[in-house]
């Protein structure tokens, strides 16, 4: 699997690029995804809705790292330097 998985082929560099960069501006290490993750490797049989969140979790994740985000944990997952944190307001970091 790679971060163009699920992206459409007839997109331009640019657009891909532009979708990539979107994915990884918007994950965030999810601690439940984490354990659903090592369950799902480990052989657990996950639901359905729980196998495609954690689908789009994974692509968030392999995203981000590819933009040189750390992923490894909560703590250093956060967007500080992204296009998403450049939106925030001052007064509500939370935006």
């Amino acid at each position: 699997m790679t971060t163009r998985d699920n992206l459409d082929s007839g997109l331009s560099q640019r657009a891909i690029e532009g979708a990539l960069r979107s994915r990884a501006d918007s994950w965030q290490y999810n601690e439940e995804m984490e354990k659903a993750a090592a369950l799902e490797e480990n052989g657990a049989q996950l639901s359905s809705t729980l196998r495609m969140s954690l689908g789009y979790y994974r692509t968030g994740k392999k995203a981000a790292a590819a933009a040189g985000r750390n992923v490894s944990d909560a703590e250093g997952s956060e967007d500080s330097g992204t296009l998403s944190a450049a939106y925030r307001s001052p007064s509500n970091p939370a935006n």
